[in-house]
């Protein structure tokens, strides 16, 4: 149906009319016709794509496959290189990464055999050297052990000769009146006393190689110490011709726990050295303290002598190592800083040292330590003078209640120098050869105290302590051994096996009275303090006048307290307040030098009594 209009105005409706069978059919046919198209080209594409995939898929396979088998370890795996170009190219990559790792993992696999039989071959070294190690320390403990042995008995034969000569060096000493014949045996004692040195240094170098060096803490009065040494120094100083300046601190008056005779050892060492090495200007000894729960000394040794240059520096703490011309060298053997250096050491610190070549130089160092509140008690017995008795035998006089002494010795010059040193003091000595007879003449003659060697025949000084402690009568008889032994091992040894004390030879006398004071508990009698006594002067009050009795027992008080520096300081007071005061405070500094603390505490005791009672009147 289609509308027309002519050129006149007339619109008129075409309708064309066609059969609906005709109309139909055509399309019908065409529809029928683009199926069987669309069908015909859906199987062959299936046709051609399903050939196409398992041409593409079946190298890729290939390669999965291949891909398993090398992760599952297969690793002789070769890939077909197909025709397409792309799978071409990942065939061959994939070809060459399979060699790679058959490359890499036969590397790893000879490495592995080669790592395999390294490791067995060290394992057999290491197995060698533990055996040769095994052998090397018990090889090195042996030739310790007969190095210990070797020194022990060295000690004994060398020093119990020298307890001779140092001995009767000290008994001459006190009976020859010649001056001449004097200062023989003073040259005597002192060679004596060098060789002594050498030979304790030599085994207190081989006791601290070996390990075996132990500090023996003490509680002590260290004004003391240092003046001690400061007199020893100064007189070296004094001969030389050189100035000796002692600087201590303001607060050095107390008592410390510390190796006394290490620390001593340490400092005349340092002193030694500067003063040796010095031939003109001046020895600087100073000493610093810081009070705390723990003080901490500073020692500080510094001198204008030949100095050292810092190759020298690097060599002083060395073993036998000397420095300066061979005239000083000839002093000495080489041991004394290294032996000081290690005493410091054991005390947790370390001596440093600043020098200049031609200038000087300077030792210092610092030591920790406790302070003791009770070292009046631990103090020991202080010479002042020369003793000539003792008292303190209770009610009776000496002659009636002699104290008795017992010296067991095999050694007839070791028995001889303590009977030469006891008898003039009033004391009973009686003497024994070995242990057996030391017990028979204990049961026999009870002496007041023992004093006996370790080492002698039939019976020796350990199975002679074992056998009086086992005793029922003789179990408390005291007894002090006397060895030439220096380990500390065996003091620890004898005084665990009984003994009361230990002496170490050769026998010093000032060592000897002290620990006869202490077991005995008597107090000396000096030729110097005889006209000193409290009682002489009860006895003549118009030749000391007595400060106030507030006075003396601040003066007591100091002394009780250890406090040497208030002791000073009041007397000084008192000297300024009134000259009537000089005759008591003149006898009272001259026993406070010598740090007799038994004789200064009688003294003031004495004083107070006196000052009370004359109250009283």
């Amino acid at each position: 149906m289609t509308p027309w209009r002519d050129e006149w105005g007339l619109d008129l409706l075409v309708v064309v009319a066609v059969p609906e069978s005709d109309f139909m059919g055509q399309i019908n046919a065409n529809t029928r016709m683009t199926i069987l198209l669309c069908l015909a080209a859906l199987t062959l594409a299936t046709i051609l794509g399903f050939y196409t995939s398992r041409w593409i898929a079946r190298p890729i396979l290939r390669l999965s496959q291949a891909s398993e088998s090398i992760a599952a370890g297969e690793l002789n795996q070769q890939v077909e290189v197909p025709s397409v170009d792309e799978l071409g190219r990942l065939a061959q990559s994939f070809n060459r990464m399979a060699q790679q790792l058959r490359d890499s993992f036969t590397t790893i696999e000879q490495t592995n055999q080669q790592l395999a039989k390294t490791n067995e071959e060290l394992e057999s070294r290491v197995e060698e050297r533990t055996h040769e190690l095994k052998e090397a320390k018990l090889t090195a403990d042996a030739a310790n052990h007969a190095k210990s042995d070797f020194l022990a008995n060295m000690s004994h034969e060398l020093r119990t000769p020298l307890n001779g000569i140092l001995g009767y060096a000290q008994i001459f000493a006190r009976t020859v009146s010649d001056e001449k014949q004097q200062r023989g045996i003073d040259i005597i004692y002192q060679c004596g006393s060098h060789l002594l040195t050498l030979i304790n240094d030599i085994l207190d170098l081989s006791k601290i190689e070996a390990r075996k060096l132990e500090l023996q803490p003490v509680a002590f009065y260290l004004p003391a110490l240092l003046q001690s040494v400061v007199e020893i120094c100064r007189i070296k100083a004094e001969q030389k011709g050189i100035e000796f300046i002692y600087q201590p601190s303001k607060n050095l008056a107390m008592g410390i726990i510390a190796d006394e005779k290490r620390l001593r050892q340490v400092l005349i060492n340092l002193l030694g050295n500067a003063i040796k090495f010095t031939d003109k200007g001046s020895v600087t000894f100073r000493v610093e303290v810081l009070l705390g729960d723990i003080t901490n000394l500073r020692f500080h040794i510094q001198d204008t002598g030949i100095g050292m240059s810092p190759q020298q520096l690097e060599k002083i703490f060395l073993p036998f190592e000397q420095v300066g011309d061979s005239k000083h060298q000839s002093e000495g053997t080489g041991l004394g800083l290294a032996i000081s250096q290690r005493f410091v050491e054991l005390m947790g610190s370390q001596i440093q040292v600043e020098s200049q070549l031609g200038v000087g130089s300077k030792f210092f160092f610092n030591i920790d330590c406790a302070i003791a509140t009770d070292w009046v008690q631990a103090n020991s017995v202080t010479a002042s003078g020369r003793i000539i008795g003792y008292s303190g035998v209770g009610k009776a006089s000496v002659k009636e209640n002699r104290k008795k002494i017992l010296i067991v010795d095999d050694r007839w010059e070791n028995r001889s120098v303590i009977v030469n040193l006891l008898e003039p003091l009033g004391f009973e000595v009686i003497e024994a050869n070995n242990g057996q007879e030391g017990l028979e003449k204990i049961t026999s003659d009870r002496p007041d105290i023992t004093i006996c060697d370790l080492a002698m025949p039939v019976m020796d000084g350990w199975e002679m302590l074992k056998q009086l402690r086992q005793s029922e009568t003789l179990r408390d008889a005291i007894v002090i051994v006397s060895s030439a032994s220096v380990f500390e091992i065996d003091r620890q040894k004898s005084l665990a096996a009984g003994s009361n004390d230990f002496l170490a030879k050769p026998v010093q006398a000032d060592e000897l009275y002290a620990a006869l004071a202490k077991q005995l508990e008597i107090e000396w009698v000096y030729t110097d303090t005889k006209s000193k006594s409290p009682v002489d002067t009860a006895a003549s009050p118009a030749t000391i006048i007595i400060p106030p009795i507030s006075d003396l027992k601040r003066l007591f008080e100091y002394v009780e307290t250890g406090y040497f520096r208030g002791i000073r300081e009041e007397l000084d007071r008192l000297a300024q307040l009134d000259e009537q005061y000089q005759p008591f405070i003149q006898e009272l500094r001259e026993l406070v030098k010598g740090f007799n603390i038994q004789t200064v505490r009688h003294f003031l005791q004495e004083s107070i009594n006196q000052s009370q009672e004359s109250t009283k009147i």
